[in-house]
């Protein structure tokens, strides 16, 4: 009786774990924004990164 409430126990914590590791790894899975230069003042038109110094 003790083993199998132990084991309960253990498998409820188990699952709240990777719970809450599942909703980590969505959450970031996201791409952040970036601030696009206007077009005449970055390299053939495209995003730059860095600066030009």
């Amino acid at each position: 009786m003790v083993g199998s409430l132990a084991g309960v126990g253990v498998g409820i914590v188990a699952g709240v774990i990777v719970a809450f590791g599942a909703q980590a790894a969505v959450a970031e899975n996201s791409v952040p924004e970036l601030e696009t230069p206007p077009a005449d003042q970055s390299l053939f038109g495209q995003v730059e990164y860095g600066s030009r110094g």
